[in-house]
């Protein structure tokens, strides 16, 4: 896999500052050792790795950590493709991501081009072996940044196995617990059910993703399935932060847009904006690449890309951006596609004349610089 340099742009942009600030500590040798390459005009320029988008996350106070659990009951949603596009998209901007496998078909696993077969410990053993620790399972990937817990088969039997242990919804959470400070993120891919292992994942992170495929959904569904979030919060005292992220979006169908309409008039201030159907999302798994790094240029890359920015937004800034209906945010990202400031939010005189146009209508075209 090829590894990503960043320009200084990008660079301050990860930080959150401007590019004299990040000339600055590469002067004072703040960002470590930084490469060099010859241009065509015999002048030397800096090349910026992994390591340096990392330092600039940390230099500029970005390093807000995230736990992020994938879930849906429904299985073909896209959870996969969400954990492992959106880890990636988050290493892309320089975050330290630890992605765990907890299905036992293992396609994160596999998407990462690991052979579950060949691998001796697995988040199986993590969970049902006490002396199994994190360090015991976690691989290093070939994408920089992220670090794997593998999953096999063997997570079939791990329900009846732990049946009997002590607090046994908080295994996940106390064997990782000592590594929330080591990643920027840490993202669970769950399996297509509510088992104890899902409830592990879910008590062991902060915030939940529920991919939903606008081309058969049900608002009944994902309220059963939001309801029992809010029955692990007064049972267990865990409140969690729940996002719904519509997948396999097709606006060529009206279905794609009533469905979105309505998930936006039931879930406000929850719906993260729409994966696109894409067929880079399947053909990048294959390369055992992200899309991101696969078919950059893609719209899937776009959107996941948006995504990972907007998931590492400081608690206040994502407030604002997801008090904006649904549509008026499309508007803002197709200015910000065309050129203007990305993620910017419009000022307040001109949310209320967006969300008036809103009311007039919406036809659900495509969001221009991302076809």
């Amino acid at each position: 896999m090829s590894t990503k340099t960043y320009t200084l742009e990008e660079l301050a942009s990860i930080a959150g500052v401007e590019t004299s600030e990040v000339l600055a500590w590469e002067r004072d040798g703040y960002l470590g050792e930084v490469g060099r390459a010859n241009e065509e005009d015999g002048r030397w320029r800096s090349v910026y790795g992994f390591e340096q988008a990392e330092r600039c996350v940390e230099l500029g106070g970005r390093g807000i950590p995230r736990r992020i659990c994938i879930v849906n009951q429904k299985g073909g949603v896209g959870k996969t493709t969400t954990a492992f596009t959106l880890a990636a998209a988050l290493a892309d901007i320089g975050r330290r991501v630890l992605a765990v496998d907890l299905d036992a078909q293992a396609n994160l696993t596999t998407s990462f081009g690991f052979d579950p077969d060949t691998i001796d410990l697995t988040s199986a053993d993590l969970l049902t072996e006490e002396d199994v620790m994190p360090e015991d399972v976690i691989l290093e990937t070939a994408i920089e940044g992220i670090h794997a817990i593998p999953a096999d088969i063997k997570l079939c039997a791990v329900e009846t196995r732990i049946q009997d242990t002590m607090m046994r919804e908080r295994i996940l959470d106390t064997k990782l617990a000592s590594l929330y400070d080591r990643y920027h993120a840490i993202v669970y891919d769950c399996p297509p059910n509510l088992s104890r292992i899902t409830i592990n994942a879910l008590v062991a992170s902060q915030e939940v993703i529920v991919p939903v495929e606008t081309q058969s959904y049900s608002i009944k569904a994902i309220s059963d399935l939001t309801n029992t979030f809010s029955l692990l919060k007064a049972k267990m005292h865990h409140d969690l932060l729940v996002w719904i992220l519509p997948t396999k979006v097709d606006r060529r169908m009206r279905l794609a847009g009533d469905i979105l309409d309505a998930l936006d008039e039931a879930f406000r201030g929850r719906i993260l904006d729409p994966v696109h159907v894409d067929s880079n999302l399947i053909r990048a798994p294959l390369l055992c690449e992200p899309v991101t790094r696969a078919f950059p240029a893609s719209r899937a890359s776009l959107e996941y890309a948006r995504l990972a920015r907007f998931v590492v937004l400081p608690d206040d800034e994502r407030q604002k951006w997801m008090d904006l209906p649904l549509s008026t945010r499309r508007k803002v990202i197709e200015r910000a596609e065309h050129g203007e400031e990305d993620l910017g939010l419009p000022d307040d005189e001109e949310a209320e004349d967006e969300e008036a146009e809103d009311d007039v209508a919406v036809d659900g075209e495509n969001v221009s610089a991302s076809a």
